[in-house]
Parts: C-alpha cells; structure tokens; sequence
C-alpha cells in the first residue's frame, strides 16, 4: 500500500472531500488497497470519503465492501454508500454492474431509520434499469413510507416503469 495513497485517504476528513476522492477514483486500482484498509476507519469523514471514491470501482470485492457501508452506523456514510452504489453503474469505466445494488438499495429505502437516506435509496431505485422487481419495490415503498417526497419520488418512479414495460 502505497503511503501517497494512506495521505489522499486522510485528506478525506476534509471539507473538500469530493476533490480528493475523485483524485482516489482517477488513481485507479492502485489506490483500491488504501480505500478498502480505510473502510472501518474510527473517522465517519473517511469512511464517506471511501464510499464516494468506490462509486467508481470496477472490482466486485470493493463494490461488496461498499454494500456493506449500507449499514454504517453514521447516517452520511449509509448515505453516501446508497448513492454510490445507486450511481456506480453510471460512474464506473464499463458500465457493467459487477454486483447487483438492488437488495442493498431496497434495504436502504424500506428499513433506513433516516429519512435521507431513504430518500436517496427511492432516487437511486430510479436510474436502476427497469424490472418488475423493481416496480414491486416502489409498490412496498408506497404502502410503507411516511415521508411525502420520498413517496413522490416512488410514484413518478412507478408511473416511469409502467411506460418501460
């Protein structure tokens, strides 16, 4: 592990963490083994900052890493680990979805005692190609959430995977 890499995972306690954790996502595979160490870091900010720089991450044992992120007990890590693995596809190089986030999403959207992040989970159901599973996740989440923008949220969704049938 590479001690530039150590420096560039430290710097995402920082204000500026996007800037640095894009830096880590151009880095490439090299960088991987400093993100993946930093993962279970005592720092929330850092392990933000990992979740974001994984979003861009070919490698499905970093992307089960991330998922795992989903669980974390800050509510801006299991934010920003829904949002990266919601996002990955769009973010990564080949596209190609190494794991599948749906489960990890759909736990997110329907059990997340933050309102946030389940906002985000339903946004990211959204960019996820559409399937009937899908459509039957929107449908619990339409008989189970409380929050009137996520329930905005799922109903356009809905009506969106209704058109893509």
């Amino acid at each position: 592990m590479s001690a530039r890499y150590e420096e560039m995972v430290a710097r995402l306690a920082g204000t500026d963490f996007y800037t640095h954790a894009l830096t880590l996502a151009a880095a490439g595979t090299d960088a991987v083994p400093a993100v993946q160490a930093s993962l279970s870091h005592s720092n929330w900010r850092i392990r933000r900052g990992c979740a974001a720089v994984l979003g861009y991450v070919d490698d499905a044992e970093s992307l089960r890493r991330l998922a795992l992120l989903t669980r974390d007990p800050k509510k801006k890590v299991r934010k920003m680990a829904v949002l990266s693995l919601g996002l990955g596809h769009l973010l990564r190089k080949n596209g190609a979805p190494p794991i599948d986030a749906v489960p990890h999403l759909a736990h997110s959207a329907l059990s997340d005692p933050s309102v946030r992040v389940r906002r985000v989970a339903v946004s990211t159901l959204l960019l996820q190609p559409p399937a009937r599973r899908i459509a039957r996740l929107l449908r619990k989440i339409l008989a189970t959430e409380n929050d009137a923008k996520a329930l905005r949220v799922a109903q356009w969704g809905l009506e969106q995977q209704r058109k893509h049938a």
